[in-house]
């Protein structure tokens, strides 16, 4: 008995390690747009709140649509161990894109559309870090009144820059694999990254709960510590709808 409880304190530990992570891939923006006009917003994050979305997303004309999103993690390390690299670990990133969205008529839409953007942050832990990422994003989606559904495939590639070490010498950075390959170091590389994403939103007109879950599969060599998934759960508002509950008027123009 006390030989399982050992090996159980030593499971914990280890998933308690595993959980700083040098890149984490934050939700997608899946904004479904129909026509110009249209201005959406959603505020989503993990269970325990250590990772939150705010997105958004607005068609000046038809079959162009803008989006933004702005992202924050944080992590608690439950026990600090500055030699194993277990510490505590901000991060934000902000992004701005343009795209081009197909939609099919009829109450039931389907909606084909490709985004493709860029922004930067910055990831403050052991090491700190400012990183660039750029994406491109197809995807394919149904929306109704009630229900939507939209499958996306983004591609991200990321550059980091402005390696800070906080006084970690060289054999730190190799033991976090953050000096690899003949001194190559985690700042002088573009890592590739496919990044699958299922969305799911139900309600009424103007507001949905959304769910989400993405996948982070590397498609280049990263020795590093990330994570590769995220589940986020969460609230989607469609103001163009809000507006004509609003006014009565423009709702019968419609």
């Amino acid at each position: 008995m006390q030989t399982r409880l050992y090996l159980l304190l030593l499971l914990l530990c280890c998933m308690c390690s595993c959980n700083r992570y040098y890149y984490k891939p934050n939700g997608v923006n899946a904004p479904l747009l129909t026509k110009a006009g249209e201005v959406h917003l959603s505020a989503s994050g993990t269970p325990d709140l250590a990772f939150t979305d705010v997105q958004a997303s607005f068609s000046p004309t038809n079959h162009l649509g803008i989006i933004g999103n702005y992202s924050t993690f944080s992590y608690k390390a439950p026990i600090v161990d500055v030699a194993a690299g277990n510490v505590d670990a901000h991060a934000h990133l902000a992004e701005l894109g343009a795209g081009y969205y197909y939609v099919t008529p009829g109450k039931v839409k389907v909606v084909c559309d490709i985004y493709a953007g860029a922004g930067g942050g910055k990831m403050e832990s052991d090491v700190d870090m400012s990183f660039f990422r750029s994406f491109i994003q197809p995807g394919v989606g149904i929306r109704t009144p009630y229900f939507e559904c939209s499958i996306n495939y983004r591609l991200s590639a990321i550059k980091y820059s402005n390696l800070n070490t906080n006084g970690h010498d060289s054999g730190y950075l190799v033991q976090q694999n953050l000096i690899y390959d003949n001194n190559r170091r985690i700042d002088n590389t573009t890592y590739l990254f496919a990044e699958p994403a299922i969305t799911f939103r139900g309600g009424y007109k103007f507001i949905k709960v959304q769910t989400q879950y993405v996948v982070a599969n590397a498609l280049s060599h990263v020795p590093w510590q990330y994570y590769n998934g995220l589940f986020n759960v969460g609230f989607s508002f469609e103001l163009e709808e809000l507006l004509k509950m609003a006014n009565p008027k423009q709702q019968k123009k419609n």
